[in-house]
Formats: structure tokens, sequence, C-alpha cells
């Protein structure tokens, strides 16, 4: 009985096809290309190249799905193979088209994003040289977290996010650079840094004349500089308060004043280690303040301050107004110079200064 079951059921999986074919390799390679091209982002980054892949793919499943409903010895999967044999090798090409797409995708960005973060170092280091603590720090900081979001999204692809997250910082580092630029207008202005340097000239022709000592002080250099008969002996680097680049115009607005001044004392151990108090406000800067309280620019009750120095303390004691120096540099030009010197407080003497190059070079 048992021999005679078994010979029916031969002869059913003959006549009828009742035995599992073995599922061609190109179908399963198939399947398997199919999810990888998907997580590779295949119909984002090469949309119209995939829908023709997919409608490929979909016409070699519905040949093997009519010779799977065959009878046995009627299936031909020569044909299924070939088809899905073609549906793999365009997607290879398809593979390699998204990896160009996204190869050229993240490069493009990352020198975009290169641009946009040199931009900000630069910009970093105008500000902290400049000590401007305002709307440009502010928008440099957003811009920096910006700038992190960009590179966790170009490592997921997400190209048009990062793209557009890279556009925000790129807008914030321009808004930090009209700040900056905003913070400095005067020494960008030609008149104005002619004016400087007339000043600082006949302060030098002054000294050659008398064979006297002078100093001058570059508020946008941070130098001040030792004159001795005309040509120059020594030179410091020195340090202002928060607000030090601009001109003083009241007591307590921490700025550092320009105009021409004298030592009218030397104090031994001041506060800030030795000191060389100025005689700020002079007669000059009394009758600018009156003019422009007059004129309602100042109010009535605000004072024009006084008690400006050259000290030590270090040149980043951040003073209030006055110039400071490290001790050791502070001990040197206490014993180079006398009451009654000649001290010259500009903003710059260079027209092309280290602001502009730094703004040109885009």
């Amino acid at each position: 009985m048992r021999t005679g079951k078994t010979a029916v059921f031969a002869l059913a999986v003959l006549l009828f096809g009742c035995r599992t074919a073995p599922v061609p390799p190109e179908v399963l390679e198939a399947d398997l290309q199919e999810q990888d091209l998907r997580r590779a982002g295949a119909s984002l980054f090469a949309g119209r190249e995939h829908a023709a892949y997919a409608e490929s793919l979909k016409s070699a499943r519905r040949t093997l799905e009519r010779e799977s409903l065959k009878l046995g010895w009627l299936r031909d999967y020569g044909r299924v193979r070939a088809e899905f044999a073609a549906v793999v090798a365009s997607g290879n090409a398809l593979r390699s088209a998204v990896e160009a797409r996204v190869a050229r995708e993240s490069s493009g960005l990352a020198a975009a994003a290169e641009s946009v973060r040199r931009r900000l170092r630069t910009l970093d280091e105008l500000t902290l040289s400049l000590v401007e603590r305002g709307p440009g720090r502010q928008r440099l900081a957003r811009a920096a977290l910006i700038l992190g979001e960009v590179e966790t999204l170009a490592a997921r692809s997400e190209f048009e996010a990062a793209a557009r997250r890279l556009q925000a910082a790129s807008s914030l580092a321009e808004e930090a650079e009209r700040a900056v630029i905003s913070h400095i207008s005067r020494y960008l202005d030609p008149d104005q840094v002619r004016a400087w340097q007339r000043a600082a000239e006949e302060t030098i022709a002054e000294s050659k004349r008398l064979k006297s000592t002078a100093i001058i002080v570059s508020k946008l250099e941070r130098r001040l500089s030792v004159y001795r008969n005309g040509l120059l002996h020594r030179t410091y680097e020195v340090g202002l308060g928060f607000n030090g680049l601009a001109n003083k115009r009241v007591a307590g607005d921490n700025a550092t004043p320009e105009g021409r001044y004298k030592i009218v004392r030397k104090h031994p151990a001041s506060l800030y280690h030795k000191a060389l108090l100025i005689d700020y406000p002079n007669d000059e800067d009394r009758r600018w303040f009156a003019r422009e309280q007059a004129r309602g620019a100042i109010p009535r009750g605000a004072s024009i301050g006084g008690d400006v120095e050259i000290h030590g303390g270090g040149r980043d004691s951040l003073t209030r107004g006055c110039v400071s120096l490290d001790d050791a540099m502070m001990d040197e030009l206490y014993a180079l110079v006398a009451v009654g010197t000649p001290v010259t407080i500009i903003g710059t003497m260079e027209h092309e200064n280290f602001v502009i190059r730094a703004i040109q070079d885009k």
C-alpha cells in the first residue's frame, strides 16, 4: 500500500508540478538590492532612474509569478533569470549614480560649510580683538550652533535640510559682519583716518623739532609707540576697555579718549601698578562737550569724566577707558617719560588696517 501511495504522489507531482522550485539567485539578489537602494535614498537622489528601476523590477516579478503558476515541466526560468539579471545590472548602475550624486552633494556642502566656518573664525577673531560683545558676538554664537546641525544633517544625507540650515548660518555671519562694521565705522572712514594720521605726524614732527620724547597710542592696533627726537624708539602692546575703540563722550562710557594730551602726573604705586595720568579732559574736550550738550546730543546731567591713565596691571585688565600694559613693560615706559611728555591718542594710522583686510578677505 505504501508503495502504491508513493507512486501516486510522485505521479501527481509530475503531472501538476507541486514541487517547490528553487528561487533563482538573481531574484534574491534583486530583493536585497531593492532594500539597499531604498536605504541609500535612490528615490530622493535619482528619482527618475529609480522609478524606471522599480518598474522593471515589478515587470520581472510579474514574469516570475506567471512562470510559477505553470505546471512544473512547463516552467521556464531562463526568461525570469534574464529579466532579473537585467534589473540587477540597472540597479548597480543606479547605485553608482546615487553614490556619485551623494558624493557631489556632500563635497559641495562641505566646501560651502567650510567657507562659512572660515568666515565665522575671522569674525570671531575680529570681535574679540575689537572687544565687540553685542549683536556681532551673539550672531556668531548662533551661527556656530547651526553649523553643528548642518554636519549632523549631512551625515544623514539630508542635504536639502542641511543646505537650508547652512544658508541660515551664512545669513547670521553676514549680520555679524554688518555689526562689526557698524562697531568700527569710523576706522573705515578715509577722512577720519587721514585726520588721525595728521595728528600723529604733527606729534612726531614736534618731537624731532624739540628733540624730545613723545607717545602715540594707536587704539585699533593696540600699540603704544615712544618717539625720541622724531625717531621710533620703542613700541609696546597695550589693552583697552570694553568700549575702548570708541571716542570718549561721557563719564562711565568705558571709551578711551582721542586727541593730543600730555602726562601731568606719575604714580609710582597706583591701583594698577605704576601709572601715568594724562590731562583728559583738556580745553578742546571741554569745548566739544559743551557744544554737544547745547545741541542736546549729550544729556544735561552727564559728566565729561576724567582720571584717564596709562597704567600697568596687564593688557587684559579691561580698563574703563584707560590704556594698560603688562607690568614689566610699564616699568620700562615709566622710566622713559617725564611729566609734560606729549601723548597723542588716535584710532589708527593705517588706511588698509587689519579690519579692512579681514572683511575684504571673503
